[in-house]
């Protein structure tokens, strides 16, 4: 009986591990409800979903800022991979695969820093800038060094965001940086620079904390520090006249608000991603701040507060959320099957010096208390659905976007 607090069956006759598991989970699954207990930890669905989500899509990898000269380095990792994207000496930034193209020691161990080479503390072998194996100690006179560089993965660059893929056959960005060209511009996101970054470790599926992010259903009553300036906790129609209101506001220093959206379906499963819009704070509120002030300098060229925040999405599990004075940037990325993380990066303008010009502890203040709130929701949340009498519910109307992610998740891991 619906409701009962008899057991649920979820996967009783078809294991994820069966031929076939995976395809039959998905078809019956009921169309506007969560998505069944062996999505949100099963190890055959996590490697389903490295292999099909996270190995195939555009994932947010840092700022240029973080690399300010040739031979600054930060390390990207992802469920067991790691990536060493840097700056070459002929100014171009490179991902390269950090893994030593002898015997697959790691090459470069720690998470950021500056380097003229990469040596292998293993071996010996080195490394220029760009990849390619300057020096490998004691190897015969006929050893081709010019077939053993550090391997290369795509990486792309979106108004000074940097991205990396893993897949050679994903596309590319050109039509998100077409599309979002015009709304992203007055910004000038590329002369800004990161100010902090954090990373939450979550005991949780990546998608429970995916989902935790798409839906304000919660923020009233879960983030009560969010949900008094940010109108995204009620529902889309109760907000028609602060939306009206900003519109106006936005247009008169130079920013936009509509719409831009383009999220992969039917047979474009694998395209890219890409989502805009700007959307009202409550009156009083200038920006994510605690008391509704300004926190940082305005960014790029923004005459004036309109007292609204843009939402940008790169790619599946890459977010930024855009006042008119500082960017946060949210990332999503697994670790096992139950647990993930969730990195979270603030930006201030380029020319912004902490102390002066910001606070560090008032910018991250928002962000940090919601982003710690959610951490013991979402964990909290796993443990409910790793119950034996956990059984999906209907998603609410102002859940539409995880209901959308579930449908476009479905399909791409079937």
């Amino acid at each position: 009986m619906e409701g009962s607090v008899a057991r649920q069956e979820t996967t009783h006759g078809v294991g994820p591990e069966a031929p076939d598991g995976i395809s039959a989970l998905v078809a019956r699954q009921r169309p506007g409800f969560c998505l069944e207990q062996p999505f949100y930890g099963d190890p055959a669905i996590y490697r389903r979903d490295l292999d099909r989500i996270f190995m195939r899509h555009w994932l947010y990898a840092g700022h240029v800022s973080e690399l300010p000269q040739p031979g600054g380095y930060v390390l990207f990792e992802l469920a067991g991979e790691s990536v060493i994207v840097v700056r070459g000496h002929d100014g171009e930034i490179r991902a390269l695969v950090n893994v030593c193209r002898h015997r697959g020691s790691r090459v470069c161990w720690d998470r950021r820093g500056t380097a003229k080479t990469f040596s292998c503390p293993y071996h010996g072998w080195v490394y220029d800038l760009d990849g390619g194996l300057r020096g490998a100690r004691l190897m015969p006179e006929d050893f081709d060094k010019s077939r053993h560089g550090l391997k290369r993965l795509r990486l792309q660059i979106l108004h000074g965001l940097m991205f990396l893929n893993f897949s050679d056959d994903a596309p590319g960005l050109a039509e998100a940086e077409h599309a979002l060209d015009a709304s992203l511009k007055p910004f000038r996101l590329a002369e800004a620079k990161v100010a902090c970054s954090r990373v939450y470790p979550i005991a949780a599926n990546w998608k429970l904390s995916l989902e935790n992010y798409l839906e304000c259903y919660h923020c009233a009553p879960a983030h009560p520090e969010y949900a008094r300036s940010h109108s995204l906790k009620l529902p889309k129609e109760q907000t028609r006249g602060l939306q009206a209101a900003l519109d106006r506001r936005a247009a008169a220093v130079g920013l936009a608000t509509a719409m831009i959206e383009r999220i992969p379906s039917g047979e474009q499963l694998a395209g890219p991603h890409f989502f805009y819009d700007r959307h009202p704070l409550f009156e009083g509120y200038l920006t994510g701040s605690e008391d509704g002030k300004p926190l940082a300098p305005l960014l790029g060229d923004i005459a004036d507060f309109d007292g609204g925040a843009s939402n940008l999405q790169i790619g599946p599990v890459t977010f930024f959320l855009i006042y008119s004075d500082h960017v946060v940037a949210y990332l999503f990325t697994p670790r096992g099957p139950l647990e993930s993380d969730c990195l979270v990066a603030w930006l201030v303008r380029g020319d912004a010096v902490e102390g002066r010009d910001y606070d560090l502890g008032r910018l991250t203040w928002l962000w940090d208390v919601t982003t710690a709130a959610d951490k013991a929701i979402i964990e909290h949340n796993q443990q409910g659905v790793s119950s034996r009498f956990y059984q999906p519910g209907p998603y609410s109307p102002m859940e539409s976007f995880p209901t959308r992610f579930a449908d476009w998740y479905l399909k791409s891991i079937r």
